[in-house]
């Protein structure tokens, strides 16, 4: 499971977070008039802040458009922040966070929210217009033979507030020189194994960004490793057989990885590819890339009786592979990987328990990460044992709220 929305921060631009207790509302509309006429928009409403609104620009996130902020994709953007927990009120334009309203008045023709603190009253009202229509910053007209529905389906979105199912905790790296170690010496279900197929799946509560262009690890076996480099907006993606950041191998991605990811990587010893997924759970997955393993890892191969999750070298220069740097939660691992329906299924999941999914049955490994006393890691299938969080303390066990 992951955070509730309010508990965590947001990544809107790889230069832009907001906290999400603090985001009351986002908007997709389309400009009019202005310099900026025609083009695709994004407005955030924040509760202790101004609201902040982003421009559609492609393809560089970085510039900005006639002084506001800029977006590649607004409409990624907003899918983003509904799959992440902000309820959907008038579909394709307008989400909310329960979590900033403190009163509800409606009536068969009316529905006004009033947001905590100054941001206002969002107001909807029954009109003679075919579809929901903008009407000033916080006003739609909404269509009124079917405003009794949207009203009771709004009344319900809004009056449930998000993270009501949520795992309890999860574990957080420093980046420094923690790292999570199973060393019960049964590492046969070959995880990080070149020569056997294996899928294996986390979490990310949270991902610190860097752009220094360093590697750092998030599985290892032995002196396999699979690497993630921090390049910005090119989280590339790398492995190795010997245990160093100088990566043999590795692909170009250009996908940033983002608060709430889920990462999901298969390998098929046959084929000797490595699929990388990732998105946002909730989301439908995308497949990032695919890496053949090449013949100098392929002879190389050097797993261990080990499994380890964030696991560094702790060498420097060219030899450098940096302990993972944020938090995780909730991983997987088994001995084949997702089918089409499964893979989806695995990240349409939102606060439901993992072992009441379907595909729970394929799994060999599964650890909720930070459930177990500290600094216990129990993986709960039983594959992998010794799991313990080594170099931490018991503050990186976070309850989840």
């Amino acid at each position: 499971a992951v955070m509730a929305f309010i508990d965590v921060f947001h990544q809107f631009t790889p230069n832009q977070r907001n906290a999400g207790r603090n985001i009351s509302f986002v908007r997709k509309y389309v400009v009019q008039g202005g310099l900026n006429d025609g083009k695709n928009a994004l407005q955030v409403g924040l509760l202790f802040n101004s609201d902040i609104v982003f421009i559609e620009e492609s393809p560089d996130p970085e510039i900005t458009s006639h002084g506001f902020r800029t977006l590649v994709s607004v409409a990624d953007t907003f899918q983003a922040m509904f799959s992440q927990g902000l309820s959907e009120i008038i579909p394709g334009q307008l989400l909310a966070n329960p979590a900033a309203i403190s009163s509800l008045d409606y009536s068969d023709v009316a529905l006004k929210a009033a947001i905590i603190g100054v941001g206002g009253v969002w107001e909807f009202r029954a009109a003679s217009v075919s579809t929901p229509t903008p009407d000033g910053n916080h006003r739609w007209l909404m269509p009124g033979a079917e405003f009794t529905t949207f009203r009771d389906l709004a009344l319900q979105r809004l009056s449930t507030l998000p993270g009501s199912t949520q795992a309890s905790s999860y574990i957080a790296f420093n980046g420094g020189d923690d790292y999570i170690n199973f060393s019960g010496g049964n590492n046969a279900a070959g995880f990080m194994d070149w020569s056997k197929d294996w899928a294996l799946g986390i979490t990310l509560v949270g991902f610190p960004q860097h752009s220094d262009s360093k590697y750092q690890c998030l599985f290892a076996s032995g002196n396999n490793v699979l690497m993630i480099r921090r390049g910005g907006t090119n989280q590339a993606l790398y492995i190795a057989s010997n245990n160093t950041g100088y990566a043999s191998q590795g692909i170009n991605t250009w996908t940033p990885i983002n608060d709430g990811d889920r990462l999901y990587f298969s390998h098929d010893a046959s084929t000797h590819r490595l699929k990388y997924f990732k998105a946002q759970q909730g989301s439908s997955p995308i497949l990032v890339g695919t890496l053949t393993v090449n013949a100098t890892n392929i002879a190389a191969n050097d797993p261990g009786d080990d499994f380890a999750i964030g696991r560094g070298n702790g060498k420097g220069g060219q030899n450098e592979l940096l302990h993972w740097d944020g938090g995780i939660n909730n991983f997987i691992g088994m001995q084949s990987s997702f089918g089409a329906t499964d893979l989806n299924s695995y990240y349409q999941s939102i606060g439901e328990e993992f072992s009441e999914q379907t595909w729970y049955s394929d799994l060999t490994s599964f650890a909720g990460l930070g459930e177990d006393p500290y600094p216990t890691v129990i993986d709960t299938l039983g594959a992998l044992t010794g799991g313990e969080l080594v170099n931490g303390t018991e503050e990186d066990f976070v309850p989840i709220e």
